[in-house]
């Protein structure tokens, strides 16, 4: 993936003998309008139509890798938003559950003290006492009617003091099956939506896993094309393309970087502003001299104003749970198949503790990892995520990929990942 030099490139595309056309120059053009080996000799008759048929490749090549990052986004973004729905769902679980709870733990409490009415009724009863109160107070409690009802006339003390707890806990049981009722329609709801975002979200990775299919089938021919044509190897071209892929990936997220960074310190500056604020309000206003009355009281002392807010740390990645049977997060398998893959760009063990803090920091090495504010995606938090479509189809979920594309990018921009991390330290980016 490394960018060749310019010069060595206008050598290479001036010396290099034309490519020969394939054996199936004379095939059928392929669907989707892709140009045929047909189409390439033929443009080799003129430089403009050369000109021409080199210009619809590359915009041809140009619009699989768009296609494939805008649906690689979308499939980021489906994922992100149906773990909010998910989580959504576990919350209002979580409610109805406790509601549950609660509500049976009132009921429990209030059939003890409907019991122990019934159970003093009855005790008063069989010991010949005469006072009707306690069947009263035992009908009340049992129709729900006890409001309005003067029990401490009719019953002692302890006897009304007894029905007014389980007055009270027949609100509130009542209340908390009200609440009950209103968790469970909520949650069926949240259900639902959670079931459509899931299926938004498989989808979206089902249109990117074709796109990037599609991409992949059609741009080594592409790109073998664009070499007869230009006279150059196809592995000139493809490495040429791989540079300029890496170096606008490159430029794409140092962009979003630098605005990700000042919509923090603009949110740091905000907050430190309405902490100023509130220390001001909070600041005891001076009456001035008051007239003499006697000795002075002393002074209370003024209250404490807030401390001022510190530094907000850059709010770590956000961890978008994959949808079922996609991603893996496994931070020790990754940093296993990373280490074992460092000889593959020419760097020696040395270099993994500054692989493995750089990507720490990125994303603890969580294959779902989202930045909130840049939309980074992934181990090496490839922006747009889609970038990582150029080391497989599987990117969104498998770590293997992600590290691939890391390894790479880091290769091509920074020679090593302690290059990579000395400028990220640097300038808390890379």
């Amino acid at each position: 993936m490394r960018l060749p030099a310019v010069a060595g490139l206008l050598a290479v595309v001036l010396a290099a003998p034309l490519a020969t056309a394939p054996s199936h120059a004379d095939d059928d053009p392929p669907p989707g309008g892709y140009p045929s080996w047909q189409d390439v000799q033929n443009a080799k008759q003129s430089e403009a139509g050369k000109a021409a048929e080199v210009t619809r490749i590359n915009e041809l090549l140009g619009g699989l890798q768009t296609q494939a990052e805008a649906l690689g986004g979308a499939a980021v973004t489906s994922a992100a938003e149906y773990a909010a729905a998910d989580a959504a769902l576990q919350a209002a679980s979580s409610r109805v559950d406790v509601l549950t709870a609660q509500t049976a733990r009132v009921t429990a409490e209030l059939g003890q003290y409907k019991k122990e009415i019934g159970a003093l009724a009855a005790q008063s009863y069989k010991t010949g006492g005469t006072n009707m109160g306690f069947f009263v107070a035992l009908d009340a409690v049992q129709t729900n009617s006890i409001q309005g009802l003067n029990i401490v006339q009719i019953v002692s003390d302890k006897t009304a003091a007894l029905v007014n707890k389980s007055a009270a806990a027949e609100r509130v049981a009542n209340a908390l099956a009200d609440q009950e009722r209103a968790a469970r329609t909520e949650r069926e709801r949240l259900s639902g939506e959670a079931k459509s975002k899931l299926d938004a979200a498989q989808a979206a990775q089902q249109a990117m896993s074709r796109q990037v299919a599609e991409q992949q089938e059609h741009s080594q021919e592409l790109t073998a094309q664009l070499a007869s044509l230009k006279g150059t190897t196809a592995a000139v071209e493809g490495e040429f393309r791989q540079g300029q892929a890496a170096l606008a990936a490159y430029e794409t997220a140092q962009a979003a970087k630098r605005a990700a960074a000042q919509e923090q310190a603009r949110q740091q500056a905000e907050a430190a502003a309405k902490a100023a604020a509130l220390a001001a309000a909070q600041k005891p206003v001076n009456p001035g001299p008051a007239a003499p009355a006697g000795p002075a009281a002393p002074a209370a002392p003024a209250p404490a104003p807030p401390p001022a807010p510190g530094p907000t740390p850059s709010p770590p990645p956000v961890v978008v749970p994959s949808v079922p049977g996609g991603a893996v997060n496994d931070p020790a398998g990754a940093k296993s198949y990373a280490s074992g893959r460092l000889s593959a760009y020419g760097w020696g063990q040395d270099q993994f503790l500054c692989l493995a803090q750089l990507w720490t920091k990125e994303s603890n090495w969580l294959t779902t990892a989202t930045n909130p504010y840049s939309g980074a995606y992934g181990i090496a938090q490839a922006l747009p995520a889609g970038k990582y479509a150029s080391a497989g189809s599987d990117w969104l979920t498998n770590y293997r990929t992600q590290v691939e594309w890391g390894l790479g990018y880091i290769r091509d921009r920074y020679t090593s990942p302690c290059g990579a991390w000395n400028h990220s330290v640097q300038y808390n980016w890379y």
